[in-house]
């Protein structure tokens, strides 16, 4: 868990790029985030945590384990 509790939100492009879309403080805050901007249906979003390196919850079901994975 990020030390002072920000989370980077991600979208994952359809190259296998990936693009930082925000900051937010606090995880709940992050998972509400990443749940509105999933409901679009145009990308797959997801929280990262920058403090430990890794990814803390997949946008949806099947999504890779390394999002950053190319």
């Amino acid at each position: 868990m990020s030390i002072d509790g920000s989370y980077e939100i991600f979208r994952k492009e359809h190259d296998n790029t990936t693009v930082l879309v925000e900051a937010v403080k606090g995880i709940e805050e992050a998972k509400k985030r990443v749940q509105e901007l999933n409901q679009t249906g145009q990308a797959e979003h997801f929280v990262f945590d920058p403090e430990n390196g890794s990814v803390v919850e997949p946008s949806r079901p099947g999504v890779s384990k390394d999002p950053f994975a190319l």
